[in-house]
């Protein structure tokens, strides 16, 4: 037998920990830097589970509500946003087929039910206030009280600790860590130390240049760089001899997670569990590390390596440290799992009382007596819990029998029963009535309103879409006679409805939708930018890189604008220098304090009127310079060659700072030979270099020199060189790729007949001040940014002849005066910008202006429409005041909802747009251009359904938690934040990063704006297409399976709605 390796051991060991952690991360989801905020869900990683079983694990480890309290899911019922029909058909499976007599009057257990529902029966009792202290029916409630005290017999208190002991015991490792069991037993503060001090280190750390002096050794990682500086600080957390413990920790992070995890002596079987409720303890940080470690290619990730390994290896020593400590001090036993599992089973009484105390349910009295026997070992606790359960417990059962008398005296009310008939029923049938309603717990009753409220809203649509003219479902196989003033298509977002709506009030206007990335799959760079942006949607993955430039007969102006640029951001770095120097702010509050208060003073009194004023300067200062996008792929020699001036650049350089040579004497031929020679990275010098070196007096050891600084300073090697021709290849589209992409995209939302002399091809942004999460209300599709370069690289791509003419052998024809032509439309103001206006002919001139005029009026129209929902204008506005007013909205830095757009989303349909126009669908859905008579094989369903679909979902999703449990899955109110790290939001000085979306973004004062439901999909096409679909996508099962989203579908074939069941069958609608 061959020994065991202890290495491969330690390794395998260190592997298996490190996918308890990846299974342990399932609970949070990935956290997006801010700047390019990507709405998602944040139980995203359980979606594999049905929802309410989501729901629960949520509330497990996060301690999230799922539902919204059922005061509210009461308003709706009273204003009408919930009917009684609703709500039955929702209690249906929970209904049992039973039913009592009161009186002459016969109650099934359904209406007991409702009644819980709509009056609120379930909810915990509360102190009763002055005026409730004398109830009319009080004689009833000590009849019914009394009746109940027969049937309705208490168990012995120890019997009850036995099992309160038991219920902690399997919730511990489970519900609760060791840190939060010390916390509520001892009342400590364990938790909000370690949180304090992991918030301390993961802010320094991930830190993205918003700190003015940066942490240091962060290049050794998360856990590393820990461990140096946290062996330097005096007694964290007041852990003694802190510097020796962290010094000796090992090495690798997993051998110190696995340390630490067996001091604290975790269960195998528990090991996941209790992982995840750590992670969960600081979801937004911990998030944002998931995402990190997943973007390998990430800049900051590459530099400083962060992993939920390394987090979790600091976070479990303090808490080992502080358990162990806490528990010698106040019990004298170790803080390990077993020893407190051993401790409440053989402590029952002491470990009651203490429980009880801290959570502040003990009389005075018994809480100074617990404080005086904290430390005392003996027969103390049980004299105390004798005299507790003769002295107390009787009072506390009175007053629960006579809270369950009220609250069965509430249910003859709702009933329209006289409470005095209680006083005449039998004891059994009163307990019968109490059990149903105990059954049924007031944190049951969200599922139950969920369903009631989104079979609701969903009657109204399918209705709406039902009632629509017979035109709307009908095949109509025939291409259009009448040639339309234009065809526009929009982002899908709900944004882009009310503006499609009044866009085709104005005339014969037809509008698509499809999803904002338009196809393109780009990396992007705007020109004078230092990075790309990511134009396509998070789930996938771009091969395709477009970058910005000046058009060609610019060339004059394109050095003055480059300039003026840099001394404009020269300024701003000399500014921001200053600012955060330790001496000079001193001198600059009485040099400049009057510069910054220009600002202010604009800002605050005259937003729109400052905006105006200071885009001009900048528009004097540096003009707009003309550009276009270079969407073609460069030839092999272009490549060559382009990459070739790169490295001439250097080299010039490098002769001119470095070989102290004048312009004059740097010839072609030297230029080329020193970057043959460092790129061949030989040691001997090539002749041919040698003899170009010799009329600039350059020796053999200085071009030695040069090569080396050109190889170590600047990586011109043949390694690097590959890397940047593969980056060059990179750059634009093949003939064959756009002619797949403008192929795919048109037929994708079915305009592939009677094309309009122009096509708009309209992406989206938004416009916002003093607002970190701007880029929230961009395009979803875009990965949390504009639109722009996807609308005019498709645009492009659609107007080359060479693509045209492709096409029509694909049998698809674009008419040769149609044109494409690139716009972006601002949420905020409903304002439409048209790019690339010098590439439309001038035979389209006319057309051009009218559609510019439709679109104006389009506008104002929406913007008029959006004015009625913000809650701070009061009546109808007029055009020119809705007009100023939305302006104004985006350039208030102190306006919280700038615009409010997203929220109410509810639903997604995918189909012709004949189901849709002329509906007002209130903003409220997603609405994707398809027809399937273009996509006989499904291809285009396939990609909508697990591309759009999903952005659709991430974005419902995220409104959904954030409306339920703003406190824990959204980011609370804007008031509080506090911009950390270039990447997220904290509340006040320190906090976790907050997850979601802000309570303004989602709420209407105490009350929701968004109004949660799970996404509706509506999809126009064949039943046996979508199965097919569902059968081979494991994240459409999911969805429809674990009832994620509700799908609907109209069968062209028949041309009847069905529903599809989680149970995968389809039902016709009533």
């Amino acid at each position: 037998m061959e020994p065991i390796n202890p290495a491969l051991d330690i390794e395998s060991r260190r592997m298996e920990l490190r996918g308890v952690v990846q299974l342990a991360g399932e609970v949070i989801a990935q956290y997006w830097p801010m700047r390019t905020f990507v709405h998602h869900n944040p139980l995203h990683s359980l979606e594999y589970l049905p929802f309410e079983e989501t729901a629960r694990r949520g509330k497990q480890f996060m301690g999230g509500h799922s539902y919204l309290p059922g005061t509210l899911y009461r308003e709706y019922l009273k204003t009408g946003r919930i009917e009684l029909g609703h709500l039955d058909a929702a209690l249906k499976s929970l209904v049992l087929d039973q039913s009592v007599t009161i009186g002459s009057r016969r109650i099934p257990h359904g209406d007991v039910l409702r009644a819980c529902l709509t009056d609120g029966l379930c909810a915990l009792a509360t102190e009763p206030l002055d005026d409730q202290l004398h109830d009319p029916a009080q004689a009833v409630i000590d009849i019914v009280a009394a009746s109940l005290s027969s049937e309705w017999a208490f168990p012995d208190l120890r019997k009850r600790i036995h099992r309160i002991v038991e219920g902690d015991q399997a919730a511990l490792g489970r519900w609760l860590t060791l840190s939060h069991w010390c916390d509520d037993t001892f009342g400590t503060q364990i938790v909000q130390q370690i949180n304090h001090e992991l918030i301390k280190w993961c802010e320094a750390f991930l830190d993205e240049g918003h700190a003015t002096w940066a942490m240091p050794g962060r290049e050794k990682g998360l856990y590393n760089a820990w461990r140096d500086l946290a062996a330097q600080e005096w007694s964290p957390c007041g852990i003694a001899d802190s510097r020796r413990k962290i010094s000796r920790l090992p090495d690798h992070p997993e051998d110190a997670l696995r340390q630490s995890l067996d001091a604290l002596g975790i269960p195998a079987n528990l090991l996941q569990d209790y992982l995840s409720l750590q992670l969960t303890a600081l979801p937004g940080w911990a998030g944002f590390i998931k995402w990190r470690a997943e973007e390998r290619d990430y800049p900051w990730q590459k530099a400083y390596p962060v992993g939920l390994v390394k987090f979790l290896a600091i976070r479990i020593w303090y808490a080992s440290e502080l358990v162990q400590k806490t528990c010698r001090e106040e019990l004298g036993i170790e803080g390990r799992y077993d020893a407190i599992v051993a401790y409440m089973r053989e402590h029952p009484d002491e470990y009651y009382l203490r429980r009880q105390r801290v959570a502040g349910r003990l009389p005075a009295l018994y809480a100074e007596e617990v404080d005086r026997l904290r430390h005392h070992k003996g027969n103390g606790w049980g004299r105390v819990i004798e005299r507790y359960g003769t002295d107390v417990v009787p009072r506390q059962e009175i007053a629960a029998r006579r809270g369950a008398a009220k609250q069965l005296i509430a249910l003859a009310r709702s009933l329209e029963l006289d409470p005095a008939v209680l006083a005449e029923t039998p004891h059994a049938v009163l307990k019968q009535l109490f059990d149903w309603m105990e059954s049924f717990p007031e944190s049951d009753h969200g599922p139950v309103w969920l369903k009631a409220l989104e079979a609701a809203y969903q009657q109204r649509l399918l209705a709406q879409l039902r009632t629509t003219p017979q035109q709307r479902t009908l095949p109509a196989d025939q291409p259009g006679t009448n040639r339309p003033y234009s065809q526009s298509v929009y982002c899908i977002d709900v944004r882009s409805e009310p503006f499609r709506r009044h866009l085709e009030s104005t005339g014969p206007h037809e509008t698509y939708g499809f999803a904002g990335f338009f196809a393109a799959f780009i990396r992007y760079r705007a020109w004078g930018k230092e990075h790309d942006t990511e134009q396509f949607p998070v789930i996938m993955r771009a091969k395709n890189e477009v970058r910005e430039i000046p058009r060609s007969y610019l060339d004059h102006k394109v050095s003055k604008h480059e300039a003026r640029t840099k001394w404009v951001h020269a300024g701003h770095t000399l500014l921001h220098d200053l600012k955060e120097n330790v001496v000079t702010p001193y001198v600059m509050v009485e040099s400049l304090g009057w510069f910054y208060g220009l600002p202010i003073f604009g800002k605050t009194l005259l937003p729109s009127l400052y905006q105006r004023w200071t885009s001009w300067l900048r528009r004097l200062f540096v003009p707009a310079i003309a550009t276009t996008l270079t969407v073609d792929k460069m030839a092999p020699a272009e490549t060559a060659e382009m990459l070739a001036a790169e490295h001439h650049a250097v080299v010039r350089k490098v002769l001119h700072e470095q070989g102290g040579l004048r312009s004059s004497r740097i010839t072609p031929v030297l230029v080329e030979t020193l970057r043959q020679q460092a790129l061949n990275g030989q040691a001997d010098l090539d002749t041919v270099l040698l003899d170009a070196a010799k009329p600039a007096e350059l020796s053999p050891e200085v071009l030695r020199t040069l090569v080396d600084i050109l190889r170590r300073q600047y990586d011109l090697t043949a390694r690097a060189a590959s890397r940047q021709k593969e980056r060059i290849t990179r750059t634009g589209f093949t003939l064959e790729e756009q002619t797949l992409t403008v192929d795919t995209a048109l037929r994708m939302m079915g305009l592939t007949n009677n094309l309009a002399r122009l096509v708009l091809i309209c992406a989206h942004g938004s416009t916002s001040e003093n607002n970190p999460y701007e880029s929230a209300l961009d395009c979803g599709a875009c990965g949390g940014n504009e639109g722009k370069p996807n609308a005019r690289a498709l645009a492009m791509m659609a107007n080359n002849q060479k693509v045209r003419e492709r096409l029509a052998k694909n049998k698809l024809v674009i008419p040769p005066d149609t044109h494409f032509l690139a716009g972006q439309m601002d949420t905020t103001t409903d304002e439409v910008q048209l790019f690339d206006l010098e590439d439309v002919p001038p035979t389209h001139r006319a057309d051009l202006a009218r559609l510019q005029g439709d679109l104006k009026e389009a506008s104002t129209l929406t913007s008029q429409e959006r004015c009625t929902r913000f809650p701070d204008v009061e009546q109808p506005l007029d055009e020119g005041a809705a007009e100023s007013h939305v302006r104004q909205r985006s350039v208030d830095w102190s306006q919280v909802r700038p615009e409010w757009g997203l929220s109410s989303n509810t639903a997604f349909v995918i189909g012709r747009r004949e189901l849709t126009r002329g509906l007002n669908l209130e903003g409220r859905v997603f609405l994707q251009s398809y027809d399937a008579r273009q996509d006989p094989s499904s291809r285009l369903l396939e990609v909508l359904l697990t591309g759009p679909q999903v952005v659709a979902q991430w974005i419902n999703m995220e409104h959904y938690f954030s409306a339920v449990d703003n406190d824990v899955y959204g980011s609370g109110s804007k008031i509080y934040h506090n911009v950390v790290g270039r990447i997220g939001i904290m509340s006040g000085p320190w906090s976790d990063l907050r997850l979601g979306l802000a309570r303004q973004t989602v709420m209407n004062g105490d009350v929701p704006y968004h109004e949660p439901m799970r996404l509706l999909s509506i999809v126009e096409a064949p039943r046996d297409r979508i199965d097919k679909l569902i059968e081979r996508h494991e994240i459409l099962r999911h969805y429809y399976h674990n009832e994620w989203v509700h799908l609907v579908a109209l069968d062209p074939d028949d041309q009847l709605w069905y529903r599809y069941r989680p149970t995968g069958e389809w039902v016709p609608l009533a």
